[in-house]
């Protein structure tokens, strides 16, 4: 038998998550947890508590925290990245000295850990509230999407249909099934690739059995007794497909996703059969879904063709100037808003008193003393030691009960037959070449981050450039609406290019990631000691913290170099 480790953990080593309460349901109260324990030190996770009149059952969750050790990586970073899954076993009472929950009579599994939600899957109304951004608010008009701060066009909507199908093809492989599949369980993001995200995951079956009793949100249930199968699956996504395109609720109709493409819309209807043999399988899905996709990718290329203006070609002789040419300046969107995935032109070199102007004030009010213009929103202003802890307390143990083996260190599962990553990560607006540093495991998630940074930059998209710092950077306020604005006035004329990622290692806390690219900004915007600069190449050490995906936490003074083009 493969070794699994099952972490057990008392309620009291989680730190104080009472004051950290994230949301209160009908089965439990979820909460922050601000010292994760242990093996989860530094990691951004949540603690569901069941209430105490809650029936649920502790063996089903063990079980479903022994899938995921199971799994391959590959396979464990998929699930990561898409479903809150459970990590660990929350407990009161003894120590446990069985795997099973059920023969520990002395203690009583009272909930479990899972990753938390991530900024990414957040949405700022214009009020200011935060709310999860779940599928329902697809479920609406358009006018009503942007009152709200989402642009979201029907090439978004077959993105993500595509990423929940392939989510479900593989749960639906592995004996999960989702059960309460509707639009408040599912977030999605559209920054970088579009991608959907499950949350309440206890209330899936595993191989037949449920840790809580099934239930079904009103409006979507299957018309079968029968429930968490398969076919009740297929028959909540056929109406999934239908409602996200026509934008409505309730609604049924296919006519939308019929324009779109009509096998989509057969597909949706064979979904709503009343019988359940009839409904096609999640792989039907998946092939027809993924055509419209390429289809939609060249349209986009091909719209992005004949409106952009095309890009001024290199020379031999070294990384290329803009050239200034006469065109409008970008509008900035209201602050929390992000206009669909579009590639911006370059912004020319300009000079001008402006860009003097400001630079001068960034001067004292940024860093006093530093470098100026890009440098600026990235290297720490008051500390040049690279040893700072970015979190709080050191956190305690957890207690681990073993099936077997010694560890999971070791598990031996098939491989998950994905194809080998390129050497290249790519988002919108950036692409960042890690074929350096290739042989690192963490070298494209590193690479990622970095594109979809950089690429916000570029595309103008600073709020969801900002959200790749981490919330204890001491570069930028983050809490700040002046210190943002100043960050983002600084890299108001900043365009990036040519990024490398050269080197990768840890020390200790931070993992280091060595990055070359190239710079590409208004004269006034440059060095310190070369403000007039429009292009410079720079050498820069970020320190990254991990915290459910990669962030930059600054880069030390000595970590930062550079040299004009």
């Amino acid at each position: 038998m493969s070794a699994v480790t099952v972490p057990w953990v008392l309620p009291d080593k989680l730190g104080t998550y009472t004051g950290h309460q994230l949301g209160d349901g009908g089965q439990g109260i979820v909460y922050g947890v601000p010292d994760p324990p242990g093996k989860f030190a530094g990691e951004y996770l949540a603690y569901k508590e069941y209430r105490p009149t809650e029936a649920y059952d502790s063996d089903v969750l063990y079980d479903m925290v022994c899938f995921r050790q199971l799994l391959s990586p590959a396979d464990r970073a998929f699930l990561d990245e898409r479903l809150t899954w459970p990590l660990a076993l929350v407990y009161l009472g003894d120590t446990p000295t069985d795997p099973r929950p059920s023969r520990n009579p002395r203690s009583r599994v009272v909930g479990f850990l899972m990753r938390r939600v991530t900024q990414d899957y957040e949405l700022r109304m214009p009020s200011g509230e935060v709310k999860l951004q779940a599928l329902e608010f697809l479920l609406n008009s358009d006018a009503y999407m942007t009152r709200v701060g989402l642009f979201v066009d029907d090439a978004h909507r077959v993105e993500l249909l595509l990423d929940l199908a392939r989510t479900l093809d593989w749960l639906h492989r592995r004996g999960v099934m989702v059960g309460d599949l509707s639009p408040k369980n599912v977030l999605f993001t559209l920054r970088g690739q579009a991608r959907c995200r499950f949350i309440d995951c206890d209330s899936m079956r595993y191989t037949g059995k449920d840790v809580l009793q099934q239930v079904e949100t009103t409006g979507w249930e299957a018309p079968e007794p029968e429930k968490a199968t398969v076919a009740s699956d297929s028959w909540k996504f056929g109406l999934l497909a239908a409602r996200v395109f026509n934008r409505d609720q309730h609604s049924p109709d296919l006519g939308p996703l019929r324009a779109v493409s009509t096998e989509l819309a057969q597909l949706a209807s064979l979904a709503q059969s009343r019988d359940p043999q009839r409904r096609p399988p999640m792989s039907d899905w998946l092939t027809a879904l993924e055509l419209v996709h390429n289809r939609v990718k060249r349209t986009r290329r091909a719209t992005a063709h004949t409106t952009q203006p095309p890009a001024p070609t290199p020379t031999p002789a070294g990384p290329y100037r803009p050239q200034p040419q006469p065109q409008p300046q970008p509008v900035s969107p209201p602050q929390g808003f992000t206009f669909p995935t579009q590639p911006q032109p370059r912004r020319p070199a300009q000079s001008g008193s402006m860009g003097n102007r400001v630079a001068g004030w960034l001067l004292g009010a940024v860093l006093v003393g530093g470098l100026v213009g890009y440098a600026a929103t990235h290297m720490d202003s008051t500390d040049a030691s690279a040893s700072a802890s970015p979190g709080g307390p050191s956190a305690t143990a957890t207690d681990d009960v073993h099936t077997s083996g010694d560890s999971d260190d070791g598990v031996n599962t098939p491989d998950s037959g994905e194809d080998t990553p390129s050497d290249r990560a790519v988002a919108p607006g950036a692409t960042v070449d890690y074929s350096q540093v290739a042989d690192d495991p963490e070298a494209e998630d590193v690479a990622t981050m970095f594109a979809r940074f950089f690429g916000a930059i570029n595309k103008h998209d600073y709020d969801t450039a900002l959200d790749h710092y981490d919330p204890s950077t001491s570069v930028v306020n983050l809490g700040s609406t002046s210190a943002r604005n100043q960050w983002k006035d600084v890299m108001s004329t900043t365009q990036d290019s040519d990024f490398v990622l050269s080197d990768l290692s840890s020390d200790g806390t931070y993992t280091l990631a060595t990055l070359n690219f190239t710079s590409h900004q208004d004269a006034g915007y440059g060095p310190a000691s070369s403000p007039s600069d429009t292009c410079d190449q720079w050498t820069i050490t970020y320190q990254l913290t991990d915290s459910s995906g990669y962030r930059i936490y600054k880069a030390p003074r000595d970590g930062v170099s550079y040299t004009s083009c």
